[in-house]
């Protein structure tokens, strides 16, 4: 058998130059991240409309980071966040895979002899720069330079591979057996977590001779399935809609590699004539496969998404951030953009009442699988609340009526009211996490206050909450009253258990948090009383006018 062809110094070349080029592809991705990364939120947020737009944006956007690890865990992390729809995600996802493919073009451009140019440019940038814009766009040319770099050092590392005659039979079994270069795609991408550092690799191989087109398709392919690692390991502890993105980025390149398969030799016949060059054949191999996968998929992402709620089934809570309500048109017309704050406040209480039932299941059956979904509530109203202030204070108050003034005020301490009620339920989830990672449980006494206490709070959130939804001042009364049983409650369950504590039938620990869930509670009860309040002066008024008439 004949010996290891690399010397000690190819060998260095070669791990050095693949460091060289992975840190340059870290480089390059967080330059450009940080350059454009403030403006894609708000470009994501638009796409849930257009799976097509979802498609431009997702390949521009890779092929400008030069990472669809990123831009998909980035479009999980949205689908989690709300931000996103499972279908608008689809369309970014596979963008997301055609633009990952731009990497392999350049490297098959063989654009190392005007890579120190551009690390040259970079340092200037970076260094000389006064903006942080065009230092972030130094930083990312800097990392461009480096993955051509990488690429020569790795390139000359390697010319005595190719006539090493167990790395040829290698080579030619992965062409016999397309399965096993598949597989060892998918390994190495899935180990290192980026499909373009396996692409680029090979299409080297392929500039230098040490692999054929046939070998390398396989190998290729496999770095399409290899890369939904990513995605899935950032989709754990996530929600069911991220957890499905991850699934539909897996299930989309496994889908697609398993159909071409049968036809891999006609699909080979058709690259290596779009060039003279092995190494253009495997990135346009690449490149083709994902085009046309994408383009067909596109227009079925209605469908996909549907097969992948039954594949992954469960409830799915979508919140959404943005106001609903808030037309900036509608400023032009103040009773109509009172009208529209109204009806945003009335949303925002909605979504609180159901924080209200998620927080208290969470508490009365010992567990936190709502927590995240509660942060993400918390989030939306602080979210909400700077949105209708923010609205709200561009009317002029001059040309609203003494009613209409007066309704004004009452949303705007309203959205206050509702936002810190969401403010102290986020507390109590956050003593059910303590209380469950410490093992600590209450009394059967503690129990029956908290489940009183539950009925009264939740009755006094519906009514106060139905003042603001039907105009009406019919419920104060009750609210008041039970605001009375609240505060008389709460008192009494302090007093019993200090007794308690005297006794040592309460475990110390279980004391204070139970003590912190009362205080919470209760003053979740004086925000709903403010609300009831508030608006009972509104509709009261409203009503007095309407009888005078």
């Amino acid at each position: 058998m004949s010996s290891f062809p690399l010397t000690y110094k190819d060998v260095g070349l070669l791990f050095g130059g693949l460091g060289l080029f992975l840190y340059g592809i870290l480089q390059m991705s967080s330059g450009f991240e940080k350059a454009v990364g403030s403006k894609l939120r708000s470009i994501f947020e638009k796409l849930n409309s257009s799976p097509f737009r979802g498609l431009l944006i997702g390949t521009l956007v890779t092929a400008i980071v030069q990472s669809s690890s990123a831009v998909t865990v980035l479009t999980v992390a949205f689908v989690n966040a709300g931000l996103l729809t499972l279908e608008g995600a689809l369309g970014i996802i596979f963008g997301a895979n055609i633009g990952t493919t731009i990497t392999a073009q350049l490297v098959a451009f063989k654009l190392t002899d005007v890579a120190p140019y551009f690390l040259f440019l970079g340092f200037l940038l970076f260094f000389a720069g006064k903006r942080k814009y065009i230092r972030n766009i130094g930083e990312a040319l800097i990392g461009f330079g480096m993955i051509f770099m990488g690429i020569s050092l790795m390139d000359s590392s390697l010319h005595a591979l190719r006539t090493w005659e167990p790395f040829h039979n290698a080579i030619i079994s992965m062409g016999k057996n397309p399965v096993l270069g598949i597989l060892v795609g998918a390994i190495i991408t899935a180990i290192i977590q980026s499909s373009s550092v396996t692409t680029s690799i090979v299409v080297a191989l392929a500039a230098k001779g040490a692999i054929d087109l046939t070998s390398a398709v396989p190998v290729i392919l496999g770095a399409n399935i290899g890369t939904c690692v990513t995605a899935l390991l950032a989709s754990i502890g996530t929600s069911i809609s991220a957890k499905r993105a991850a699934l539909a980025h897996l299930f989309f390149n496994v889908i697609g590699v398993v159909l071409i398969f049968p036809f891999l030799g006609i699909f080979e016949r058709f690259v290596s004539l779009t060039s003279a060059e092995v190494a253009r054949q495997v990135a346009n191999a690449h490149t083709f496969f994902n085009v046309l996968w994408a383009s067909i998929w596109i227009f079925f992402t209605k469908q996909y998404a549907e097969l992948i709620k039954k594949v992954l089934p469960g409830e799915e809570r979508i919140y959404r951030r943005e106001a609903s309500f808030l037309k900036p048109q509608l400023l032009n017309t103040p009773s109509a953009a009172l009208e529209a704050a109204k009806n945003e406040l009335i949303r925002m209480c909605d979504i609180v009442d159901e924080m209200y039932n998620l927080t208290m299941d969470s508490l009365f059956q010992n567990n936190t699988q709502h927590y995240k979904d509660i942060l993400t509530i918390e989030d939306i109203t602080d979210g909400l609340k700077a949105s209708l202030i923010n609205y709200l204070t561009q009317l002029s108050i001059d040309s609203l009526s003494e009613g209409e003034a007066k309704e004004l005020n009452a949303i705007l301490r309203a959205v206050d009211d509702v936002e810190r009620i969401a403010d102290h339920l986020t507390n109590v989830m956050e003593k059910v996490e303590a209380k469950n990672s410490e093992r600590i449980e209450f009394t059967e006494y503690a129990w029956k206050d908290l489940e009183e206490l539950r009925k009264i709070i939740y009755d006094n959130i519906r009514d106060s909450f139905a003042m603001i939804k039907e105009s009406t001042a019919n419920y104060l009364d009750e609210v008041l009253q039970r605001e009375e049983r609240i505060d008389y409650k709460v008192k009494e369950s302090k007093e019993s258990h200090i007794e308690r504590m005297k006794k040592g039938i309460c475990n110390p620990i279980a004391g204070v948090i139970f003590s912190d869930l009362l205080i919470d509670l209760e003053r979740i009860g004086d925000h709903c009383v403010n609300i009831a309040q508030e608006f009972y002066e509104v509709n009261n008024s409203k009503r007095e006018k309407t009888l005078l008439r």
